[in-house]
């Protein structure tokens, strides 16, 4: 998250009215981010690249994404999605609600030589066609917190899933919410902003530059707050059985570095893998 927050929204639209919000904005920043990551493609070229940490790398390995069937929801410029084909994935197909970061992720995909698809769909519509089709669905930092509806989310990836596969997140800890990021708060020192317990969706009007942390007059788009037990409980609810839950020190949002680095810090970031039985 970039920028400042200008409220809340205490009357909730529909699931619709939020995800079509946040196409715009996506798609809005896009250009942006390509302006920034001009020197990706080179990058992809090299075969031992991996835009995974050590940590989501060994989890990926664990629950066995190699010669597995991979989907990626909020896939966004697909570099995550390239990096676990490279783990060996045998098929390989990413999610994103916005064409423009669709259009990236197919660049960035042939530059690593990796046969990736990718598909403009709002996750809540994604379509029939895909059901039972992937051993692994991923989730990884920035997704959940767009997503107006967690057990709908979740009931999609598992319509997606095989029996017996699983569904991998890995996101930012939600008590680092609580914080103001460092980018915010430059030298200051660090400043409690927000309750853990507050669930109201928070307007956000700055724009979505995480890469450059430049701001502009952006598209609103809403933020969503969720607890660790609102995420595991959800999907428990569905049926998925809980198979890993891991907290970790690990800023994988890269707005806490001043905490990551410290001896005193709380969790930064979680993984959960749940299985599809």
């Amino acid at each position: 998250m970039v920028g400042l927050i200008f409220g809340w929204r205490t009357k909730p639209m529909h699931n619709r009215q939020y995800t079509d919000l946040a196409k715009t904005a996506w798609n809005e920043v896009a250009p942006i981010h390509w302006r920034q990551s001009h020197a990706l493609p080179k990058e992809m070229e090299d075969p031992s690249k991996l835009f995974l940490t050590p940590i989501h790398q060994e989890e990926l390995r664990r629950i066995g994404v190699e010669g597995a069937a991979v989907a990626q929801f909020n896939c966004n410029n697909g570099r995550e999605l390239v990096s676990i084909a490279r783990l060996g994935a045998a098929k390989t197909v990413g999610f994103d609600i916005s064409e423009e970061f669709i259009s990236q992720a197919a660049v960035f995909a042939r530059a690593a030589g990796v046969q990736s698809e990718f598909v403009v769909s709002d996750i809540y519509e994604i379509p029939a066609d895909y059901d039972g089709q992937f051993d692994v669905v991923v989730v990884t930092a920035g997704a959940l917190c767009f997503m107006p509806d967690l057990q709908q989310y979740f009931s999609v990836a598992k319509r997606l899933l095989k029996p017996g596969g699983y569904l991998s997140i890995y996101e930012s800890h939600p008590i680092t919410e609580m914080f103001l990021k460092d980018r915010n708060r430059g030298s200051a020192p660090l400043e409690i902003v927000r309750s853990y317990f507050d669930d109201k969706p928070l307007r956000h009007t700055s724009g979505l530059d995480y890469v450059g942390g430049t701001t502009y007059d952006a598209q609103e788009i809403y933020y969503f707050h969720y607890k660790l037990d609102d995420v595991i409980m959800a999907a428990l609810g569905l049926g998925f059985r809980l198979d890993l839950f891991r907290e970790t020190g690990e800023d994988i949002s890269q707005a806490f570095r001043s905490l990551e680095n410290s001896e005193l810090k709380p969790p930064l970031s979680y993984l959960l893998a749940l299985r599809n039985d």
